[in-house]
């Protein structure tokens, strides 16, 4: 037996470790999955509040009966919008409304007493939810994709990098959240502070209206900003909307967003549990 087997054997060594923590993730996935079939009824309400960019196909459907808009005629509309609808779904998280209200209740300290990370606690949950909510979100987009008499999206390379856009975007908005969650340490309502991001992501994303129809000088601006990132450019490179070098910039951008907002994640946190701790939780 190899030196890393007799380790392993022994509960000892980096390879001992590396698979505790992988029955460590794995226990955690299971409970998040099972937590997530239990509350499904509650999971498809959601999603049915999730609906807006079906409601948006079915404006700019109408509107684009007389010929495109900009560069988007009725076919596109559906791709986009379905797109859009599915990739909201596997990025959106919860972490904002639950860390917060652990840390106003005090239940925080709860999780820190656990092996494992508060933060990875969260993470494990949310992304055990998403076969559940995927299983849930894929047949109305289909049927959507049905009545409006199907789409035809170009194959190519560019659909490999769509799961890889589709991850940073969903970290993306779990470090936002995160950041916004970690302001309960200080503030009493930092969920509100999180509605008017939400407002501004559903004007400046792509959710509601396709971004390449804004006016050019807007364009311009809205392209590099974080809403943008956390949906408009994995829509519209998932229907192949976007040239090589946009795909270069838009990756680029989901990088430097990721690394500003999970470094002021990372800074929140600590400063929090200093605060948090000093007040005796």
């Amino acid at each position: 037996m190899s030196q890393v087997g007799r380790d392993m054997s022994r509960g000892t060594g980096p390879g001992a470790a590396l698979l505790r923590a992988g029955r460590v993730l794995a226990a955690m996935w299971r409970l998040g999955l099972a937590e997530a079939v239990a509350y499904r009824a509650a999971m498809l309400v959601w999603i049915l509040t999730t609906t807006f960019p079906l409601v948006s196909l079915a404006l700019w459907y109408s509107l684009a009966a007389d010929g495109p808009i900009g560069d988007y005629g009725r076919a596109d509309f559906v791709a986009y919008f379905v797109a859009a609808f599915l990739i909201r779904q596997l990025t959106a998280s919860w972490v904002v409304w639950d860390l917060s209200a652990q840390i106003a209740s005090g239940d925080l300290s709860t999780l820190l007493m656990r092996p494992v990370h508060p933060l990875l606690h969260h993470l494990m949950q949310n992304v055990a939810a998403l076969p559940v909510r995927m299983a849930l979100a894929l047949p109305l987009g289909v049927l959507v994709l049905v009545l409006a008499g199907g789409i035809s999206v170009e194959p190519g390379l560019h659909l490999l990098l769509v799961p890889l856009a589709v991850i940073l975007a969903w970290l993306l908005g779990l470090c936002v959240q995160t950041c916004v969650a970690c302001l309960a340490f200080w503030v009493t309502s930092s969920t509100s502070l999180f509605e008017v991001w939400l407002g501004l992501y559903m004007v400046l994303s792509g959710y509601a209206v396709p971004t390449s129809l804004f006016p050019a000088g807007l364009v311009a601006v809205v392209r590099y900003l974080p809403f943008h990132a956390s949906l408009g450019f994995p829509v519209e490179l998932t229907i192949g909307r976007l040239s090589g070098p946009e795909i270069a910039a838009g990756f680029a951008t989901q990088v430097v967003w990721l690394a500003l907002f999970g470094g002021l994640a990372r800074w929140l946190w600590r400063r929090g549990l200093r605060a948090y701790g000093a007040v005796g939780a």
